[in-house]
């Protein structure tokens, strides 16, 4: 890694290192939430910090203050609200957040490499540090981001990260009962899913909460109404197609969808076979983007805070890399369902 002494007060990574009496890997793990340091550990590299009044290497030289923001889809609606509140937290604490697109395949099925420029761009422009959003990075890619000294904040991680990392979520088991159960209340049994990928952290924990739901209201899950393994209108269409086609004694009477865009696919498939929501079947997603009130009638969903989340990820990119003490671990923000026109007991 590259030396830090030229920062600001001169005051290098090195330094802060030898005044907590550990060494320059340590201090440079202990920064950024990595594991292998012990609470000790931490805290005399934390009072080193701020002792020394050291800075990470993107107050050096020009002043440029920057956050990397990263994902594998720019253009979804849920990407553009996270980065949305990323952008006014940015904006309020002094920062330039920069778009750093990492071109995903879209099945989960496994890391989508970072090219060796992405690595040095980050490095040489001085980042402050790191706001990931989905994208799944492998331990390789994490390791040389530690290498660089760059603290690293994940939205909605699609797989588990280390305990000792910070991440930045929602309350999607909740989310999940929520949206079921309110759907049972208004008299639906036969309850469909419409599920995310599968390798997907929080889909696996919004059909959890819809599984859990059902077992509480006495309602036994039926696999046969469980179906897709995508977040896209496509994937929600094709579903629904699908079980709205089955006769009408197995046909669902209402759908939960992981997503508002694949809800929306639901409604589009009921729409063609000549079904009508919420009079034919009931129809709820997740998300709340701007798209659930696009639609007609207007989409019954989970809101998750996603402007939320993504001001409270950058904010806490900038309190780990000034030094500030962190608990590692998921920061879970609260969903709550909203109830619109797509939903209305079963006819």
């Amino acid at each position: 890694m590259r030396n830090r002494s030229d920062s600001g007060a001169g005051v290098s990574l090195a330094d802060v290192a030898r005044r907590a009496g550990v060494s320059k890997a340590t201090a440079s793990k202990a920064l950024n939430g990595r594991p292998g340091v012990s609470a000790e550990s931490r805290g005399k590299v934390r009072s080193a910090v701020r002792e020394l009044g050291y800075e990470p290497p993107a107050v050096r030289a020009v002043g440029l203050r920057q956050v990397a923001f990263v994902a594998d889809n720019m253009t979804t609606t849920y990407t553009l609200e996270v980065m949305g509140g990323s952008m006014r937290a940015a904006m309020h604490a002094g920062v330039a957040l920069t778009a750093q697109f990492t071109p995903g395949d879209g099945d989960y099925a496994g890391p989508v490499p970072l090219e060796p420029e992405w690595f040095d761009l980050v490095h040489g422009a001085g980042f402050l540090g790191v706001l990931a959003v989905t994208s799944r990075l492998d331990a390789a890619e994490l390791a040389k981001i530690d290498e660089l000294g760059l603290p690293i904040v994940v939205v909605d991680p699609v797989d588990q990260l280390p305990a000792t990392m910070v991440s930045i979520s929602a309350t999607n088991w909740n989310g999940g009962v929520e949206a079921t159960k309110h759907l049972v209340d208004l008299g639906h049994r036969r309850i469909a899913f419409v599920r995310g990928p599968h390798a997907s952290m929080p889909s696996e924990e919004r059909f959890q909460g819809y599984l859990s739901a059902l077992q509480m209201s006495g309602i036994d899950p039926d696999p046969r109404l469980v179906a897709g393994d995508d977040f896209t209108h496509a994937a929600g269409f094709a579903v629904g197609t699908e079980l709205l086609q089955l006769p009408a004694n197995r046909r669902p009477t209402a759908f939960f969808a992981a997503t508002d865009v694949s809800a929306l696919g639901v409604h589009e498939a009921a729409r063609q076979l000549g079904l009508r929501v919420p009079d034919d079947v009931s129809v709820v997603g997740f998300d709340d983007t701007f798209l659930a009130e696009l639609s007609t009638p207007q989409l019954t969903t989970v809101r998750q805070p996603l402007e939320d989340m993504g001001s409270a990820a950058l904010r806490m990119v900038l309190a780990l890399a000034s030094g500030q003490p962190t608990t590692p671990g998921t920061i879970r923000l609260a969903t709550e369902l909203v109830v619109r026109g797509s939903t209305q007991p079963p006819g």
